[in-house]
């Protein structure tokens, strides 16, 4: 009887964590950090850098979340397709949106921070998408950071209720290019 409750209360708090981030695994979410209040978006101008902006539920702030190897998830722009990535692992180092390849630098996992929100942990080299000093300025680039579960570092995931059309960008298309072979 107790390992049967043990079970029960670990699944009704791996539900509430859900529940209270909002992800709930592949789909269309806009992204929001816990610190700024800002939504994660890619810059409508170069269209490649990950930024943080006021919400004002646009494609430009929606995220296509695709499952990948090892229960990691890439997460894609659902403008044009692109996968946020890391360029390289220093410290510090904005993300930006790059053509859809799978590569490891493109993979993220989705680990529960200190209250259930998200952490969005590069599995290439380990460092969190970060908001730079917690700042909630418009436009501020999104980076990766080492690990402090700090409120900068935590998401909150707001599912899209509509399917996400993998295979369009603002025109109706994605370039073959993006699309990962699919």
């Amino acid at each position: 009887m107790r390992l049967f409750m043990a079970v029960v209360i670990a699944i009704m708090g791996a539900a509430m964590a859900s529940a209270q981030n909002g992800f709930r695994g592949p789909g269309l979410y806009e992204i929001m950090n816990l610190k700024s209040s800002r939504m994660m978006a890619i810059d409508t101008r170069d269209r490649a850098s990950v930024i943080q902006i006021v919400s004002r539920s646009q494609e430009d702030q929606r995220w296509v979340v695709e499952p990948g190897p090892g229960g990691t998830f890439f997460i894609r722009s659902a403008v044009n397709g692109r996968a946020i990535q890391i360029t390289n692992n220093a410290q510090s180092t904005p993300v930006v949106c790059a053509r859809f390849d799978r590569s490891p630098a493109q993979q993220w996992r989705i680990e529960p921070g200190k209250d259930g929100n998200p952490l969005i942990v590069s599995a290439a080299g380990g460092r969190a998408l970060d908001v730079p000093e917690g700042s909630n300025r418009e436009g501020v680039r999104i980076q990766i950071y080492d690990r402090n579960g700090d409120s900068n570092q935590r998401f909150v995931f707001h599912p899209i209720d509509e399917r996400p059309d993998r295979d369009r960008d603002r025109r109706g298309r994605w370039d073959r290019d993006d699309r990962g072979g699919r």
